[in-house]
């Protein structure tokens, strides 16, 4: 683990050794409660997060994909696409001659006549 991640684990964390853990699980158990979490260190380097069964429960939620927006968003762009897809039938539809002619126009610049 970096030094700056750490040290930024440690900034946001109430932090406690292994043995206040041992010795007091029930003061460990009070700030948990308090703050969510807690930092367990070793030797004064971070080595375990203690935190309660909801926050737990909420980093897996939050770490799950919502199916249902992005499904509602493929949809949308599904949608999008196929309201364009009609222009490109018609180009496929197009006889040849036709095709080359509509190609031809969109190639020459546009002359605008000066007001």
């Amino acid at each position: 683990m970096s030094a700056v991640l750490e040290q930024a684990i440690a900034d946001q964390l109430p932090s406690v050794s292994a043995t206040q853990l041992v010795a007091g699980i029930q003061k460990v158990g009070r700030t948990v409660a308090a703050h969510g979490a807690v930092l367990i260190t070793k030797h004064d380097q971070p080595a375990y997060v203690l935190m309660s069964v909801e926050r737990y429960r909420e980093m897996q939620r939050a770490a799950e994909p919502d199916l249902g927006a992005l499904g509602g968003e493929f949809d949308a762009m599904l949608a999008r696409m196929q309201g364009q897809g009609n222009a490109l039938a018609d180009a496929f539809a197009m006889a040849p001659e036709a095709l080359g002619a509509v190609a031809a126009k969109a190639a020459k610049p546009s002359r605008r006549k000066a007001a």
